[in-house]
């Protein structure tokens, strides 16, 4: 069995949906699952709205249903699927649901999180039905299973989390029957419910998660995250338009990147998988032919297969917050009240330097900075610089190659470095620059490790 997990782009329109099916059509002996997210680019129009909602414009309102009720009714058309009552029921009536909503939410006093992911689950929720029945129209067997009674979650809305016992129990009850008997079930990505009842959604990433969750709660033998490019780059295409295409790589190595910026995966999404050992290949849907990336245990990887560095990866946009005060040397739980107070505004730190009698932080949401500067000044100074970036480099042979950090340095005279951290990790060596250094930073360090030659049983040119 395998999971094959479908992005916006992948279902975007008629032609897109096509296209998955043929994929589709390549796994029918492996037994698929597939997971879909909502047509590329509706999150938009939900969004706006629960904007529209919020501001009482009801008549805004009807207009965007209107607009989101269409563009799903066009690719029922397209895809010869219009004489299918039961599926535009099924656009008529979550058009009037969803405005429901949004007369709720035009009433409600304050903002509530639980409609708006009953608002935001209707993309996926249309996707899937229209995949599971153009599937079945073209004889794949396709049919619709509902994620909502499958993946139970917390009631932390906007972010939830799966239930795992509970959810692989419902999986194995409603998902098993469905696949053992030749048939291919289409659920929606991203969407979950809690134990009153209410929908859910997982956050950022949400639908690759849906499919590693399911992948790991059924114990199959891989998981496929299918969206518009062909795997994982060696660098941000973007900045380095000749970045290479890694073709094998570890769970870890694949986290590292997905935290410190690259957009391919989310680092929840792999972490179900990780604890079964199933491998996740990133692919192409627009060009399956092309193949993609492989994240499997490093312990699966073979000695040759592993070199010192895979991906340079970055954030941007970041702030640096220093706090300097004499009473640091050799004080016990300094560091604890510091960050205690970081915690207090929910602000994620990203990486941290100290010395004896100072300690840097780098953070990419300043909502709270002026309290937090506050707070931190009743007993130390406080410095902040903005506009930095975060340039990370990762390899699984990264920390134990002698001489890496001087070759990494050597090419950076004319850069102001701001941080430094190794050692946190085995694979990660990371440093903080100004914003305005990033691409030609980049773009160096790129030209020196992968420009010249490369290793064609890892790397693969990205065309």
């Amino acid at each position: 069995m395998v999971v094959m997990k479908f992005g916006g782009t992948s279902v975007a329109d008629a032609k897109a949906m096509r296209r998955v099916a043929e994929i589709v059509k390549t796994r029918m002996d492996k037994k698929p699952f597939v997971v879909v997210s909502a047509v590329g680019g509706l999150t938009d129009n939900l969004v706006e709205l629960s904007t529209e909602a919020g501001k009482g414009n009801m008549s805004k309102v009807k207009d965007v249903i209107d607009i989101i009720a269409q563009r799903h009714l066009t690719i029922i058309k397209d895809l010869g699927l219009d004489k299918n009552g039961s599926l535009l029921n099924t656009v008529n009536e979550t058009a009037g649901q969803l405005e429901k909503v949004c007369t709720a939410i035009s009433k409600a006093d304050s903002p509530r999180k639980d409609l708006l992911d009953e608002l935001l689950s209707t993309g996926e929720y249309l996707s899937s039905h229209i995949m599971a029945a153009y599937l079945d129209s073209i004889g794949l067997n396709g049919v619709w299973a509902d994620s909502r009674e499958i993946l139970v979650t917390d009631s932390v809305y906007g972010g939830a989390k799966p239930l795992i016992d509970e959810s692989t129990e419902l999986a194995k009850e409603k998902l098993l029957p469905l696949l053992t008997n030749k048939k291919v079930p289409v659920t929606q990505g991203f969407i979950g419910r809690d134990k009153q009842g209410k929908i859910t959604t997982l956050g950022r990433g949400g639908s690759d998660y849906t499919a590693s969750l399911v992948g790991a709660m059924l114990d199959m033998e891989a998981v496929e995250i299918w969206s518009d490019v062909s795997g994982v780059l060696t660098a941000d295409p973007s900045l380095v338009p000749e970045a290479k295409r890694i073709l094998l790589m570890s769970f870890q190595e694949a986290a590292e990147l997905a935290y410190f910026g690259a957009k391919v995966l989310h680092p929840a999404t792999m972490l179900p998988a990780v604890d079964k050992g199933i491998p996740i290949y990133v692919l192409n849907s627009m060009e399956p032919e092309q193949g993609g990336t492989k994240i499997a245990l490093s312990s699966d990887i073979a000695e040759e297969k592993i070199c010192t560095l895979k991906s340079i990866a970055y954030k941007e946009n970041l702030t640096v917050v220093t706090v300097h005060s004499t009473r640091m040397l050799m004080a016990h739980g300094f560091m604890a009240s510091i960050f205690q107070i970081f915690k207090k505004y929910n602000i994620s730190v990203d990486l941290v330097a100290t010395s004896e009698v100072s300690v840097s932080i780098t953070i990419d949401n300043t909502e709270h900075l002026d309290k937090i500067k506050k707070e931190i000044s009743a007993f130390a100074t406080v410095g902040v610089v903005s506009n930095k970036a975060i340039v990370c480099l990762v390899g699984q042979h990264l920390k134990r190659t002698s001489g890496m950090p001087a070759r990494i340095f050597g090419l950076l005279d004319d850069v102001r470095v701001h941080l430094i951290s190794q050692g946190a990790s085995e694979i990660n060596l990371s440093f903080v620059i100004d914003d305005s250094d990033l691409q030609r930073v980049i773009q160096r360090l790129h030209d020196h490790f992968f420009g010249n030659s490369y290793d064609p049983e890892i790397f693969s040119e990205n065309n």
